[in-house]
């Protein structure tokens, strides 16, 4: 959801040609962006959809969701979008128009306008309170997190989420400094880290214990391993679910479900010699390989850098 402001104050979504050229497969069909962000994607789809098509957003922010409001007004498609975590979308399909989809769009991570938003706390550039929630209005926050959680607990968070080699030394900075007074701001948080860490690597060790923390605040790949199924689930044969994902936990989550949706489930007993159930593939890969940025795109975006789009169509 990495994606920039264009010259007349549109968000320009990351890989939106190849997401628009993969996902449509009906120009008159309907569409869902689970993770609406600014509206960039769901514009885009717009421009290359007839009027008879349908677009649908949701989004666990709702500044975003105000946002995408505001970008779609005015286009000829009938649309709406709604505040929902996207990993509860079966729960608020029924108030839209449609119940299955052509193509849904999962662009995963944070947008550029959380990133640059001091008060949500999740980059470490920026001064201000240890939050990092998506949705401000429930859930724990970092700082409660950072200390309330146990060493081990902060340990694991640090390896597991960040792939942080010094997770175990920033882990006990972290409780040594707690025990001197409570961990409230970005700032406190990047002394500790600097304290353990040293150059050239700071801002990459930096960076990688910002987001591992943002992860479990917001519990990003439970709420994947959920939505894949239900998004699955939702599409009409023949349509497609692209994700985009920017960080290697995604990414390898992502590629194990398409795979393991591609080539079918197995419900036979272990220790068969060959399988009996009869699994069909659910889904057929469109991309073999994920899709990158260009050259270009970079250039012009470098959060963009480590986007991973990966698309699959539904075959039964």
């Amino acid at each position: 959801m990495a994606g920039r402001l264009t010259s007349d104050g549109h968000h320009q979504p990351v890989l939106v040609e190849r997401v628009t050229e993969l996902l449509i497969t009906d120009t008159k069909g309907a569409y869902l962006d689970l993770t609406v962000g600014g509206g960039g994607h769901l514009r885009a789809l717009a421009e290359r959809l007839d009027a008879e098509a349908k677009l649908y957003g949701t989004d666990v922010d709702m500044e975003a969701v105000e946002r995408a409001r505001k970008a779609l007004d005015g286009i000829r498609q009938e649309h709406m979008v709604l505040q929902t975590a996207f990993a509860d979308i079966a729960e608020v399909v029924d108030d839209l128009s449609e119940q299955s989809f052509d193509g849904i769009l999962l662009d995963l991570g944070i947008s550029s306008d959380q990133l640059d938003s001091s008060e949500r706390g999740i980059s470490f550039r920026l001064d201000g309170p240890l939050d990092m929630r998506l949705n401000r209005n429930s859930g724990i926050t970092a700082a409660e997190l950072l200390n309330s959680y146990e060493e081990y607990q902060l340990r694991e968070i640090l390896a597991e989420f960040g792939e942080e080699r010094r997770a175990a030394g920033i882990a006990g900075a972290i409780v040594r400094e707690r025990q001197r007074g409570m961990i409230l701001t970005t700032a406190q948080l990047r002394d500790i880290v600097l304290s353990v860490s040293r150059p050239p690597h700071q801002n990459k060790t930096l960076a990688r214990v910002f987001q591992a923390l943002r992860i479990a605040v917001n519990r990003e790949l439970d709420q994947l391993s959920r939505v894949l199924p239900v998004a699955l689930s939702l599409l009409k044969k023949g349509g497609r679910l692209a994700v985009i994902a920017y960080h290697s936990l995604e990414d390898r989550q992502v590629k194990r479900f398409f795979q393991q949706q591609a080539s079918g489930l197995c419900t036979c007993p272990p220790g068969l010699p060959v399988c009996v159930c009869g699994a069909t593939p659910a889904v057929v890969l469109i991309t073999r390989k994920p899709v990158v940025p260009s050259k270009d795109e970079i250039t012009q975006n470098s959060r963009s850098r480590s986007a991973r789009l990966r698309v699959a169509e539904k075959v039964t």
